[in-house]
Parts: C-alpha cells; structure tokens; sequence
C-alpha cells in the first residue's frame, strides 16, 4: 500500500485588480498532478525553475493549502482531517528546506533547534530529550558536543545535516527533500546524498526528492517524475527514463546533462526554442506545444496521461 496517494492536486493563486480587488485571472502553478510513494521509495520530481515543483512538496504538507486534488497519508485523506489530528499526522510527514541558513532559528543553539519538535509532539523529560538530540547528530555526522553553538557556527554542509536531525526528531515516514542540496557544494552534495540513504535503509523513509540537477536525482531515485508548467509530463524507473526517455521535453532536459567522461562523446544538445509560458496564461492543449520541436496540430488539445509501457507514463500526444 503506498505511503502517499496524491490525486489531481491543484494550486492556483488569485490575480487581484482594481479597487475592489477582484479576481481577474489565476496563476496555476499545479495543474492536475497525480502519483503515488511507497514506503522506503525515493521519487525524484524534477523540472525547470517556475514549473512549480515547491508548490508540490507545501501543497502536500498543507503547508500551501491546495485549490483542488486529494492527498491520501496511509489511506487518509489530510484535506478532510481536523486541525488536531492534522497535527498529529505532521509529525509523520517532514520536509528539509532548500537554504539550510534561513531555515534554522539563528536565536535559537542547535541543540533547541532538534529538541523543538519533541517537545511539540512529545512528554519526555529533559535528560531523555538531550539524550535523543545526542543521538540524532551523532547519526547526522555531527558531533554531540556541538548542540551548544548556533547556526552561523557551522558550514553549509553541517547546516543541512541539522535540518536532516530536525526532520527525524520525530520518526517520520515520509520526508519531502525541497532541493535539500542544491545550496552545497558538489563534494558536500555526494555526502548528504549518501546520508539520505543510509537513512533510508535504516529507518524505511520514503522521500519525495526535489530537484532541477538531473544527476543527482538519478542517483538517489527510485522513480522519477517529470514535471512542465504545473503538469507531470512523463514518470517512470529512473532506469527507463534515463536509459529511454520519450516525451520531448525530458528528451532535451536528459541532453544537457554534461557527461563527466571525457572518452565518452556528448550527444548533441536538444536546443529548445522560445521561452517557458507565463502560468498566468500557458497555452492550450499540451502546455509544451510552442516550444516541442515535434509538435503536431493535434498537441493543440490537452494529451491524456496514460500508461504505455509497465510503470511508464506520459502525457503526449506522440504516444497513442
């Protein structure tokens, strides 16, 4: 049974003018976004800047509150709960945000930082809240002696590796990684990659791992999904999709991964042309038409989104 069911979700902000401010049009920036996680999967949901992956991951934790769609936690529907059991329910589903500076409390030592959530959630004494926090940046690569220093005390790498604690303090199953390492450095990334799954082995986590560096994504994922101007174009294995990627807009992201061997020749780069839509007004149809160097008079009219091969899906017209 998954873990995570999420069912046409939907976020469209309001467009307010004049006096009155009255709605005139809405930016959408999830349209219609269906798939599901499974305990101890990673689900890597890539995609350019602006197509509105974040908006995914808050709309999941409500801490966006979606326009339309479900979002099923073990078979519970989160829109439906009550703002207690809702709380509850938080302690299971926990995100690690991209700029590991600005999500840490600067007022606050790392030690109260990882102890907050247990003590929201928790009646545990002091002693055995320090012991859980020793514990918890041990397993993080840190050390325990450090709970006294503050934020700006560490690297970028060792911020990261408190919000990772933080996101465990309370034994969640599902852990929404929002371009958890696109503010390190390479060497740093390999590290927190590394200890993401090793997490994951220990304590059956299942991530939904956003991110715009499709190498990395490939190395942590299980599954990946591709996502366009609000929309899921094509999802599948991250072995298929890498290895046979078939919608024209993955086509083109997969050619510009730069290829580290230098025996290896690059393929040519698929060069798109135009710029990406306003999601205040993106196109009719297949959102990916005016720029698809494959575009047809039918991709005019919205593509369904369909299986057509075992656990592969896409939305184009291309593929009947």
């Amino acid at each position: 049974m998954p873990v995570l069911e999420v069912e046409n979700l939907k976020k469209y902000y309001p467009v307010r003018k004049g006096f009155l401010q009255r709605t005139v049009n809405h930016v959408k920036a999830v349209d219609g976004v269906s798939f599901h996680l499974n305990p101890g999967e990673t689900l890597g949901l890539v995609g350019e800047s602006g197509c509105g992956k974040t908006t995914v991951g808050r709309s999941i934790l409500r801490l966006t509150p979606p326009t339309a769609g479900t979002v099923m936690f073990k078979g519970k529907d989160l829109g439906k709960m009550d703002r207690e059991t809702l709380r509850k329910t938080r302690t299971s589903l926990q995100i690690i945000f991209q700029d590991p500076f600005s999500s840490l409390n600067p007022r606050m030592n790392v030690g109260q930082i990882i102890a907050e959530p247990i003590k929201n959630f928790e009646d545990l004494s002091k002693s055995k809240i320090r012991q859980r926090v020793a514990k918890l940046m041990t397993r993080v690569g840190l050390r325990s002696a450090q709970t006294g220093r503050y934020p700006h005390e560490f690297s970028g790498g060792q911020r990261q590796r408190i919000g990772i604690a933080r996101a465990l303090a309370v034994n969640p199953d599902v852990i929404i990684c929002d371009e958890a390492v696109s503010a390190l450095d390479v060497s740093i990334q390999a590290q927190i990659i590394n200890l993401l799954r090793d997490l994951q082995e220990e304590m059956n986590l299942a991530y939904l791992f956003i991110a715009h560096d499709l190498s990395v994504v490939e190395h942590i994922s299980h599954r990946v999904a591709v996502m366009y101007l609000g929309r899921i174009v094509e999802l599948a294995s991250a072995r298929s999709l890498y290895k046979n990627p078939l919608h024209p807009y993955t086509k083109a992201l997969l050619s510009a991964v730069p290829i580290p061997d230098p025996l290896v020749k690059q393929e040519q780069n698929i060069v798109l042309s135009g710029d990406v839509p306003s999601p205040l007004d993106p196109p009719e149809g297949c959102t990916f038409h005016p720029r698809c160097p494959m575009a047809r008079d039918k991709c005019r009219t919205r593509p369904g989104y369909r299986e057509i091969e075992p656990d592969h899906w896409i939305a184009c017209h291309l593929y009947p």
